[in-house]
């Protein structure tokens, strides 16, 4: 299997190491990239709650200097493509989010293209002498497909396995518990419901307790809220 490198390169070329923003050596820095499922199954409730849940974990956030200083923002849409909503940013500047329901989905290109930005963010950092966090990726989707994941999801294991990623999956009403383990391992939440409120709280949660620690800093993340249950088999918050 090809080291995440090779599969940027491979994938997409020479990875692009430029980004507008500047990042002071020796401070630190986390990259959270959210993947969202905008496919025409996630129509009404769901996706207005999605968007409404992005739109309050921006602010939430920003309550606290410490998470808002060190944490940097990305928003892949996909259904039937994928769509880059919001390049890295600083959470701060997050482009408001408003994502409409359409299509079908296809998850693989999109976690593709999640996995070279956050490795392109991360040699990003470790270029400009900053201390990064372990980064993230929230995947949210309510499906699954027939595309054989194994490619990816051994990208993800290799990630993770080098510290490089934490690979979560939030799994909505109708999702693929199968797929979503095989790319999470036991990192696949199910939300109970529509509301994505206390998802994304927990988020924010999580990551006030991270980025008030040390990069690599063994931290327990925020507490689960009842609508949100483990995916499949046993769940590594029940560890």
């Amino acid at each position: 299997m090809a080291d995440t490198a090779q599969f940027v390169q491979e994938t997409y070329g020479e990875a692009n190491d430029y980004y507008p923003d500047e990042v002071p050596a020796n401070e630190s820095r986390m990259a959270c990239l959210f993947l969202l499922d905008n496919s025409i199954s996630m129509y009404g409730e769901s996706i207005r709650s999605l968007n409404g849940g992005m739109n309050r974990f921006k602010v939430d956030v920003c309550k606290d200097e410490q998470t808002r200083k060190v944490l940097d923002v990305a928003v892949i849409s996909f259904n039937d493509k994928f769509k880059i909503e919001q390049d890295w940013t600083g959470i701060e500047n997050m482009a408001n989010i408003d994502l409409q329901a359409s299509g079908g989905t296809l998850m693989t290109p999109a976690i593709k293209a999640g996995l070279t930005k956050v490795d392109e963010r991360y040699r990003y950092y470790m270029r400009n002498g900053a201390q990064p966090y372990k980064p993230w990726i929230v995947m949210v989707s309510d499906g699954g497909e027939n595309a054989n994941v194994n490619e990816v999801s051994a990208i993800i294991k290799d990630m993770e396995a080098q510290e490089k990623l934490n690979f979560i999956s939030l799994g909505v009403d109708g999702y693929d518990a199968n797929i979503l383990t095989q790319l999470s391992g036991s990192k696949v939440i199910r939300l109970v419901g529509h509301d994505f409120t206390s998802f994304f709280d927990w988020v924010a949660k999580s990551f006030r307790a991270v980025s008030n620690k040390a990069p690599g800093a063994n931290v327990p993340l925020a507490p689960m809220p009842p609508n949100l249950q483990p995916g499949y088999k046993k769940s590594w918050f029940d560890n």
